[in-house]
């Protein structure tokens, strides 16, 4: 059933995701088309600094989505309740610090705008983003019960849905008023409209979650909120990593830039939500696993899985190296390319976060939040120390390398040790040695497939959307050859063969 469930939210959340992501590049085009670089900017400025804000969140969804598995295994309806209870309080709290940091931070606007005098409403438009952004958690808490439960296919499906309406909505009012006020405001309003949906099912679905306003016990209360105060520390981690770059190249190299750097940072954000969506589908069937099985069965999933994310960022990372820089420039044109030295900076930091994914999955999933809390704050501290300094003589790709950097000297080597250490536990001195050698090895030949890849692109010198298409398939059909080759007979690649063996002959 596991397996079922997973393969039904894989090809729902895959598949959106997969049609969102075609819609951001039109979207992208026409916005270049109709507005200027300065508003591309603020836009993926006014992201950043929304990313800031939604620290408030702290973690809240993480720690109480952890705590829903167990007993949604058990069927158990009346902690269910009393969770979701608290879930609704925590959010509505939540909801209510963005509005309050974001009204703290409308004075300060111009320190970090630079170059953005030409654009009206400049306070107006930062409003419309504080509102969106406290708007999205209300209601939203109820979409967790369907995760709880293995059926995030639901939600996902519901909210695709409305994504297309509202791509839609934003093209037309581009196009037909190049305003860009009216095209946040379609935003606003449309991201409601699943929410009260998805909010109307759940009590219709599960009614019991409206006969009691009880809460957890104090003592589990203080349980959550001891994983909620680890997790605010990771939360802080990930929003200063992810969301200050745009922030520090306005300050220092300007709001032209950080227009340029949204395309590429569009194209890799894509990619990794479109792979955070086919591995979100595994994600309520890994917590059920482990609330049912033992560290023996939990350890063989985490290898298989983190084998396939080594294969998918293996595959993408090389072949962005290739072919991002092509793509900017079919699509945009010349001018809204960044050197190759840079782009390569780009696709390391993608590689490197990619990597994490499996690890950061089963760490949320066994609840390992407070092992690895000052790690966060280390990485947070590194990366701007780091930025800081190499934006100086770098620009842009000293802001990035900064990233890079702050993430080899925390996350590469402490995650999969807290994970191994306090989550799989039997032998995990081997597992951690076995981990960071296969990992090793991995970078490797990653960065041999790479240079390659980038070698032949140059010879081909791709020019046109017809010899992208046509390297872009040469790429993946030697590549495909070479992982046969070189993983046929690995313990994963047999795994997984037999598994899909499994699923064919229950097909039948």
């Amino acid at each position: 059933m596991r397996t079922k469930y997973a393969i039904i939210n894989m090809l729902v959340g895959v598949g959106g995701q997969i049609l969102n992501l075609i819609l951001s590049f039109v979207t992208r085009i026409v916005f270049v088309h109709y507005l200027s670089e300065a508003y591309l900017g603020v836009n993926g400025l006014f992201t950043d600094v929304l990313g800031l804000l939604n620290l408030a969140e702290l973690g809240v969804g993480t720690a109480m989505i952890f705590s829903l598995y167990e007993p949604a295994a058990r069927n158990d309806h009346k902690q269910l309740t009393r969770l979701m209870n608290l879930y609704r309080r925590l959010y509505r709290i939540v909801a209510l610090c963005v509005l309050l940091f974001g009204a703290v931070l409308l004075p300060f606007l111009h320190v970090f705008i630079k170059g953005g005098e030409g654009i009206e409403h400049l306070r107006l438009i930062y409003c419309l983003y504080v509102l969106n952004s406290a708007g999205s958690y209300l209601l939203s808490y109820k979409n967790s019960i369907y995760l709880a439960y293995q059926k995030g296919y639901i939600r996902t499906g519901l909210y695709q849905i409305f994504e297309l309406v509202r791509f839609g909505v934003q093209i037309l009012m581009l196009m037909l008023t190049g305003n860009f006020i009216l095209y946040l405001i379609a935003q606003f309003v449309i991201q409601f409209i699943p929410n009260i949906l998805v909010s109307r099912r759940v009590d219709r679905e599960f009614p019991f979650l409206k006969e009691s306003k009880e809460l957890p016990p104090p003592e589990e209360r203080k349980h959550i909120l001891k994983n909620v105060g680890a997790l605010s520390l990771h939360r802080l981690a990930t929003v200063v990593v992810r969301n200050t770059d745009s922030i520090i190249m306005s300050s220092f190299i300007g709001l032209g830039t950080v227009g340029l750097y949204s395309n590429y940072r569009m194209i890799l954000s894509g990619l990794n939500q479109l792979i955070s969506k086919f591995f979100a589908s595994f994600t309520s069937g890994v917590g059920n696993l482990n609330a049912m099985a033992d560290h023996h069965k939990v350890y063989a999933v985490y290898r298989e899985l983190d084998f396939i994310v080594f294969l998918i960022y293996s595959y993408l990372t090389a072949g962005l190296a290739a072919l991002l820089n092509p793509f900017v420039r079919i699509l945009f044109g010349e001018g809204y390319c960044f050197a190759m030295p840079t782009v390569i900076v780009f696709i390391t930091e993608f590689y490197l976060s990619g990597m994490r994914c499996m690890n950061l999955t089963f760490r949320e999933v066994k609840g390992l939040f407070w092992h690895d809390r000052y790690k966060a704050v280390v990485e947070a501290i590194l990366n701007i120390v780091f930025s800081l300094w190499l934006v100086q003589d770098y620009g842009v790709a000293g802001i990035l390398g900064g990233t890079v950097l702050s993430s080899l000297c925390t996350c590469v080597w402490v995650e999969p040790y807290v994970l191994m250490r306090y989550g799989m536990v039997e032998q995990w001195q081997k597992r951690l040695r076995d981990y960071f050698l296969t990992y090793a090895l991995r970078l490797v030949l990653t960065a041999g497939i790479a240079a390659l890849a980038v070698w032949l692109a140059n010879r081909m010198a791709i020019a046109d959307i017809a010899t992208f298409i046509l390297f872009s398939i040469l790429y993946t059909l030697c590549f495909v050859f070479l992982m046969l080759l070189l993983f046929w007979r690995s313990a994963e690649m047999r795994s997984l063969r037999a598994r899909v063996k499994h699923m064919v002959k229950r097909g039948k």
